[in-house]
């Protein structure tokens, strides 16, 4: 199989490297100087900006593309998840298989501790969730929606990354309430719903939240984090609203997946 990986970043990387070891043929795309690097990693690099111009004959024809391009300081999210989408989709080839659009739960903006699910109403807060709705729609309604799905992550964490983890080191209160919530899903696991996804025969056009389902409170991580790292965990500051707790009963029944990593209480990593 040949697959493409769009973004291969932090996330990005991890779901290429899966497809590798499965042995897939898997282009990468990168902004920057990585090149050689995904190289001897055994991927066929890609140099590609989605917020500049995709040119035709620049993608290749493969049977699985995923976009998870990540937030970059010289782009705002809607350069990224609307335009940026858009060109890469008009660029695909025509014989090109799945799309997999990997979006955000912050397209919920519910703020009251209730718990959400695909079904529920998407009206987003900040405009990185705005561009994510707006990415979802862009795809669907487009000629490459026609076997695409969308993903809908949590906050990642895992080895090398690690939520709040400087403000825990340097005693920086954190702003927020300690009792709002907190969704999460460890890296690796994100990645092996991108791969399960291309695999399953029913994923077209539907969206699944992926989150480990089961939602810790913003003081309850920062003592986690603290007590990794045995320190006292900074104090919260100000901060109103519970946030949201995000189901994956979709993930885990329609797609099967099993999490290795099924809360940061028992991995923190």
């Amino acid at each position: 199989m040949r697959r493409l990986v769009v973004g291969c970043g932090y996330f990005g990387e991890r779901v290429a490297r899966l497809w590798r070891d499965a042995g897939d043929e898997v282009y990468a795309t990168t902004r920057g100087a990585r090149g050689e690097a995904l190289s001897r990693a055994g991927l066929h690099p890609l140099t590609l900006d989605v917020t500049q111009e995709v040119a035709d004959g620049v993608l290749p024809a493969v049977d699985t593309v995923v976009f998870a391009v990540g937030r970059s300081d010289e782009a705002t999210m809607a350069d990224i998840h609307v335009r940026g989408l858009r060109a890469v989709l008009d660029a695909l080839p025509g014989s090109t298989g799945r799309v997999i659009y990997v979006s955000s739960t912050g397209v919920y903006a519910q703020d009251s501790g209730e718990w959400v699910d695909e079904e529920s109403v998407c009206e987003p807060a900040h405009a990185g969730g705005r561009a994510c709705l707006s990415g979802e729609r862009i795809l669907f309604a487009h000629e490459r929606g026609r076997d695409a799905a969308v993903l809908r992550l949590a906050g990642l964490y895992g080895e090398g990354r690690v939520p709040r983890k400087a403000d825990v080191i340097a005693g920086r209160p954190i702003a927020g309430s300690p009792d709002a919530y907190l969704n999460l899903i460890h890296v690796e696991d994100a990645a092996r719903t991108v791969v399960t996804a291309a695999a399953s025969g029913a994923v077209a056009g539907r969206t699944y939240n992926v989150s480990d389902g089961r939602p810790l409170t913003r003081g309850e991580y920062v003592a986690l984090v603290g007590s990794w790292l045995q320190v006292s965990p900074p104090e919260f500051e100000g901060g109103v609203g519970l946030g949201k707790r995000v189901r994956n009963d979709r993930l885990t029944n329609e797609l099967g997946l099993r999490l290795r990593f099924p809360s940061p209480r028992t991995d923190i990593f």
